[in-house]
């Protein structure tokens, strides 16, 4: 999914790593404190700010980045772009910092999971409709405000950028910062890759055409149908040409395949989630506030979902981009 090759991942891995220990303090200001999580795109560390006394991620970047000006810049740009993204249901990103030898982008922690982890904890590693009603709502109020209001994209949405914190409530991570890591180290590495996941990926945005609001909620229908079916629309086989030309069975028909009872998925969730993975963007709801009318979603108030609960042996956080 990733467009590195595996052994171009581990090298990725290896020189933002291999540096900094706990305890350590960079770019005079923040200290280490353990390592969140682990991605073909980096690694991110808690960290506390000294300046303001809180607690931050720190996303470090590949050094491969770090030699690359032109990659440095856009990356700086987007991220720039992203500081005026105020949402409660939004990971916040503070700033961008970097030396001459490592940088990082520091951004809200968030105490919790993700989607993806929950799901995979689940007996049946499936959710039910009502588990995540409330998740979906705020998930379509985050996408709304940045699609209409902040005028960004997202780009590589995906259960593995959905985080519900200790108070049950959604939070949405890299919000073009995945897709711009990836652009970037896959033109270093001379892979050729596309932004995005591909499991996720709209025949759009597959073919490598602009994205568009659109693309966001093309992925956030295959997100609800892996929530709710336990895999992605198209997951095994030529999943390009599948994702082009091939209508993705029902959810339903996915969970009867899988031997998951109960099988049945209701029609309101089957007929939204289709209408989300159309070919066509013209047929898709043009809206992520239209997502949630069609589900018949109301607007849920911060932490009334569930939140998980808390496990001192916490799996590592996989960061997808």
């Amino acid at each position: 999914m990733l467009k590195v090759s595996d052994e171009g991942a581990a090298n990725v891995i290896a020189v933002t790593s291999r540096e900094f220990v706990s305890g350590q303090k960079v770019f005079g200001r923040y200290t280490l404190i353990k390592v969140l999580g682990r991605g073909g795109m980096g690694v991110v560390w808690l960290a506390r700010d000294q300046e303001l006394e809180r607690d931050v991620a720190l996303k470090f970047l590949p050094n491969l980045m770090m030699q690359d000006h032109a990659a440095l810049g856009d990356l700086k740009r987007e991220t720039k772009r992203c500081l005026e993204l105020t949402h409660p249901h939004i990971v916040r990103i503070h700033d961008f910092i970097h030396d001459e030898r490592s940088g990082c982008i520091s951004m809200e922690y968030v105490d919790g999971e993700t989607l993806s982890n929950l799901r995979a904890e689940k007996e049946r590693r499936v959710f039910e409709p009502d588990e995540i009603a409330a998740w979906i709502s705020q998930l379509c109020e985050a996408l709304n405000y940045a699609h209409h209001h902040a005028h960004v994209i997202h780009c590589d949405l995906k259960p593995a950028n959905l985080m519900v914190n200790q108070r049950g409530s959604l939070k949405v991570s890299d919000f073009g910062i995945a897709r711009n890591l990836t652009d970037s180290v896959s033109r270093l590495t001379a892979q050729q890759g596309r932004g995005g996941t591909l499991i996720y990926m709209s025949p759009q945005q597959l073919n490598g055409k602009r994205c568009t609001h659109l693309d966001d909620i093309y992925s956030l229908g295959a997100t609800i149908y892996e929530l709710l079916a336990s895999k992605p629309p198209f997951y095994s086989g030529n999943i390009d040409r599948q994702i082009c030309e091939r209508i993705a069975p029902s959810m339903t028909e996915r969970r009867k395949e899988l031997d998951i009872e109960p099988a049945s998925v209701p029609p309101i969730w089957e007929d939204t989630v289709a209408g989300c993975l159309a070919k066509d963007p013209s047929r898709r709801p043009q809206s992520a506030t239209e997502v949630a009318q069609r589900l018949q979603l109301t607007s849920a108030p911060t932490g009334t979902s569930v939140a998980p609960a808390h496990r001192a042996n916490r799996k590592p956080l996989i960061i997808g981009g």
